[in-house]
């Protein structure tokens, strides 16, 4: 977070993937107000809020279909991984042997034997934890069924509270994207992504809710767009 260098008082949150100043990939220093991502933030819960409160069973089959989609991409994706890798440790396995066995036989020098075993293992060992990721996140996917009563939980705890806490933020959100501003002259618009924990990013079906817009400075006006489709 930084702060306004003319009013103390006003606070944004700057990308931390500009590539200037560390290894990312961002080609502009884009930035927010806090108070603006903060408003947004209530303001998209509330729709979330809303929408469970008004269309429960849609809601959840929206979630359902989300979670599911998604889990099994990902569950696809990380067995063909495991399989892969799984089926190289097993070669390795078999090459190590015979690297041993050409080198007892005097068909492999013990310098080339050295320098094979040494790749070998440097891979196996390797791949030992990439299997043992790879493992691990399946089984996390098994846990995804909970994690949509977690979330549903936490959105009705929201409902609940009159305002937005610390720890309701991060019981609710995982992270938010935040895009550079488009436009021209006074008026802007500004992308925004929010992903929330378990469940990730959750396109609602279209309300009479107007987005959310701020006067950043004199004369310049900012609608700030929360959704994944482009501006």
């Amino acid at each position: 977070m930084s702060v306004n260098t003319t009013n103390k008082e006003i606070h944004y949150f700057s990308c931390s993937n500009y590539k200037k100043d560390i290894r990312g990939n961002c080609e502009t220093r884009h930035y927010i107000r806090a108070d603006a991502i903060e408003q947004i933030v209530m303001l998209e819960l509330k729709r979330l809020a809303k929408y469970l409160e008004s269309h429960e069973e849609e809601f959840a089959k929206l979630l359902a279909e989300k979670t599911n989609a998604d889990m099994l991409t990902e569950q696809k994706t990380l067995e063909t991984e495991l399989n892969r890798a799984t089926a190289r440790n097993e070669m390795l396995t078999s090459l190590f042997a015979k690297t041993y066995e050409d080198n007892v036989s005097g068909k492999l020098s013990d310098e080339m034997y050295m320098e094979l075993s040494h790749k070998y293992e440097v891979e196996r060992l390797e791949l030992k934890t990439k299997i043992f990721e790879y493992k691990e996140c399946l089984a996390k996917i098994s846990e995804m069924e909970q994690n949509k009563d977690d979330f549903l939980k936490a959105v009705r705890k929201f409902m609940e509270m009159e305002s937005l806490t610390a720890p309701m933020l991060r019981e609710l959100i995982d992270h938010i994207d935040v895009y550079e501003k488009e436009g021209r002259k006074k008026n802007y618009t500004q992308r925004i992504v929010i992903y929330y924990r378990f469940v990730g990013y959750l396109e609602l079906p279209s309300s009479d809710d107007e987005n959310y817009k701020a006067n950043t400075r004199k004369d310049v006006d900012v609608e700030y767009i929360p959704t994944v489709k482009s501006a």
